[in-house]
C-alpha cells in the first residue's frame, strides 16, 4: 500500500464493478486499479480484499448483534472486528484501538471515519444511480501508524451493505 501522502495526491475513487454482486476497485485519478473488493458467491455477505501488501475477508454475522469479522488471509488472524450500533458502527482492534463509523450527513451520501475523539480521518462521498462510487478523502490527521489502511476497505464495503440494506428495504415497504 502507498503512503497516505501519495495516497491522497493521486485522488482516489471506489467504483462498483458488478451490479448484483460487492465487488468494486479503488481508482486513482489516472485509472491504475489500487485495490479490489470481490464477492465470490453471490448469496453470502463474504468478500475478499486485495491490495498491495494486504489481503482480508470481512464477513457480517449475527442478527440481533450484527458485526463484521475480519480475517487476514495470510495469517488466520482476526485483526479487528466491527460492531453495529444501528446506522453507525466502531471498528475495535484487539490492541484496544477503536475508530468510528458514521454518516456524515441526514441522507447517506457522505460517512466519515474518526478517531474516538471524533477527529475525522477517512471521507467518503457516494454517488451513483445504477453504479454505485464513492470519492474519498484522507484527512490531514490520518497517519499510517495511527489509522490503519483497513478503514479505507471497509468504509466502502460499509457503503456497499448501507445501499443494499436501503435499497432492500425500499423494496419491503413498497409492496
Amino acid at each position: 500500500m502507498k503512503t497516505t501522502a501519495e495516497l491522497e495526491a493521486r485522488g482516489l475513487k471506489w467504483v462498483s464493478t458488478s451490479g448484483l454482486r460487492k465487488n468494486g476497485e479503488l481508482r486513482a485519478d489516472d485509472g491504475e486499479v489500487l485495490a479490489t473488493i470481490r464477492q465470490p458467491r453471490i448469496w453470502s455477505s463474504l468478500v475478499e480484499v486485495e491490495a498491495v501488501g494486504n489481503r482480508w475477508r470481512f464477513e457480517r454475522k449475527g442478527f440481533f448483534r450484527k458485526r463484521i469479522e475480519i480475517t487476514s488471509v495470510g495469517t488466520g488472524e482476526a485483526p479487528a472486528v466491527y460492531v453495529y450500533k444501528g446506522n453507525k458502527g466502531q471498528l475495535e482492534y484487539a490492541d484496544g484501538r477503536v475508530f468510528l463509523w458514521r454518516p456524515g450527513d441526514f441522507w447517506g451520501s457522505k460517512w466519515v471515519w474518526t478517531t474516538e475523539d471524533g477527529v475525522p480521518l477517512i471521507g467518503f462521498k457516494t454517488g451513483g444511480v445504477l453504479r454505485l462510487s464513492s470519492q474519498m478523502s484522507l484527512h490531514p490527521d490520518f497517519e499510517d501508524d495511527k489509522a490503519p489502511s483497513l478503514l479505507i476497505f471497509l468504509g466502502w464495503y460499509l457503503i456497499m451493505l448501507y445501499r443494499e440494506d436501503t435499497t432492500s428495504n425500499a423494496a419491503v415497504f413498497s409492496v
